[in-house]
């Protein structure tokens, strides 16, 4: 009877191994495009796309922002942020991400 328990555990530990490696492997991450994928919501002419979709400028000025809003739902994501500031006091420049 031990013995049988044992194999079963076996091949059960073999079969999630199995499959845990299966879905690692087959895993293929997303790529983007910001031509394609999301859609600037407000701020006109201060939201550039470039480099073939693979860059997205926002812009702010006296008056008003930019934004953007994704077209679909992502589980998870990364994303880079470079932020340019006015020289000397900034206080009051709102940036946030949703």
């Amino acid at each position: 009877m031990g013995d049988m328990h044992s194999l079963s555990n076996f091949f059960l530990l073999r079969s999630l191994v199995l499959v845990a490696a299966a879905s690692f492997f087959s895993f293929q991450p997303a790529t983007s495009n910001f031509f394609r994928d999301v859609d600037v919501t407000w701020g006109g002419g201060r939201a550039v796309i470039a480099g073939d979709g693979q860059q997205l400028s926002l812009s702010m000025d006296r008056a008003s922002g930019s934004g953007f809003q994704s077209k679909n739902e992502f589980l998870y994501g990364k994303f880079d942020v470079t932020l340019k500031l006015i020289p000397g006091n900034s206080a009051g420049t709102v940036t946030a991400y949703y």
